[in-house]
């Protein structure tokens, strides 16, 4: 039996799909035999510190880590919370690894593009994400035995920047419980009317361009709607984002529990995807399950495992005439819908909960001590 520390760097929200994917990893820990337990800032008085977080936090966690001295055999840290432990050695008597559940660089990068049209970042977010980051991360990788990422493209930027070698890193996609996954019974041959998104309210999920986009087809489809779900955000803030004569065809469900959340998949009718970046998109997945024809830009998971007019409508991030272009394809094009909602459904089968779980925590377990 090992002992184990999932070290997070966010609250412990059990709205979150961070925290639940965590939580999953942890039950199928302890049930191999492991003994196994989370810590969130919310263990740490004072972690909390707002943008200088990636500071504080690291600093309460290399002290932890320094009074747990042979009393852990393994630490997953998620993303910066261990560099300073890492980078002081206070983790030299346990195995390290670190898990990236979205690379803070490859995101801030969209930030910046995302911010340009309200006046850009502050100089101090700045100089945190784009002088400090990059050193805290690599010292996290760089004391890790094994790193996890969501995708390629943060395995490839994690490699070719030579901070692990690409031996100690694994891909790792989260996966999605059985009660997503549509009934072989059920199927999809009624008129697209219910459009789904799920997701945050913020800028960098695209709520934009999904404003600007369900505004024109609104107007073009009396029977429309739009059904935004776990948005984080008080519907009435939502609402207001949309002008007036289309708000009455919008439903807000700021938080959701699982089997609600199923249910939302269930009714729809297309799914609407418009992120500017991802780690992986859980949601994605969620959609594909339940044989929903998606329309999304190439993020996350999309990116690996989605293919345009295939399995899925991509659309450039940022363009709300071509979301609008694609739903209106969909509207008028059931062949079309079934065709998607069958293909993402198929490569849906490979990221079952269970069987992505297993293969995280076969990562972290079978590891070798660096040296």
């Amino acid at each position: 039996m090992s002992r184990i520390a999932i070290v997070l760097q966010t609250p412990r929200d059990p709205h979150s799909s961070v925290f639940l994917t965590y939580q999953a990893l942890a039950a199928e820990l302890n049930r191999r035999g492991h003994r196994t337990e989370i810590l969130t800032p919310d263990d740490f008085p004072g972690a909390g510190a707002g943008r200088w977080t990636p500071i504080v936090y690291p600093w309460k966690i290399a002290r932890w880590m320094r009074r747990q001295r042979g009393a852990l055999d393994l630490v997953a840290f998620h993303s910066f919370a261990g560099w300073l432990a890492s980078a002081t050695h206070a983790t030299s008597t346990v195995d390290v690894a670190v898990a990236f559940h979205g690379l803070e660089p490859l995101y801030h990068a969209q930030l910046r593009i995302e911010a340009e049209a309200s006046g850009g970042l502050s100089a101090r977010y700045r100089f945190l994400q784009e002088q400090l980051m990059p050193r805290f991360l690599r010292a996290a990788c760089r004391g890790a035995a094994r790193i996890t990422c969501l995708n390629t493209a943060e395995r490839d930027f994690l490699a070719d920047r030579g901070w692990a070698p690409a031996s100690r890193i694994v891909t790792v996609g989260h996966g999605v419980g059985d009660e997503f996954f549509l009934d072989d019974t059920i199927t999809r041959d009624r008129p697209l009317r219910s459009l789904l998104f799920v997701a945050q309210w913020l800028p960098m999920k695209g709520i934009d361009a999904l404003r600007d986009a369900f505004t024109r087809l609104a107007r073009r489809h009396d029977d429309l709607r739009l059904v935004c779900a776990g948005t984080l955000m008080p519907a009435a803030q939502v609402l207001s984002s949309f002008p007036s004569d289309v708000q009455p065809r919008i439903t807000v469900l700021p938080r959701v529990d699982r089997a609600r959340l199923a249910a939302l998949y269930r009714d729809a009718d297309a799914f609407l995807f418009p992120s500017s970046y991802e780690g992986f998109g859980l949601a994605l997945v969620e959609a594909m399950a339940s044989r929903l024809p998606i329309v999304t830009t190439r993020v996350g998971v999309a990116a690996d495992a989605l293919t345009d007019r295939r399995s899925a409508m991509f659309v450039p991030p940022r363009d709300a005439a071509a979301l609008a272009a694609a739903v209106e394809e969909l509207i008028g094009n059931p062949p079309l819908r079934a065709q998607l909602g069958e293909h993402a459904h198929a490569i849906a089968q490979a990221y079952r909960e269970a069987d992505r779980v297993r293969h995280w925590a076969d990562a972290l377990t079978t590891i070798d001590r660096v040296s």
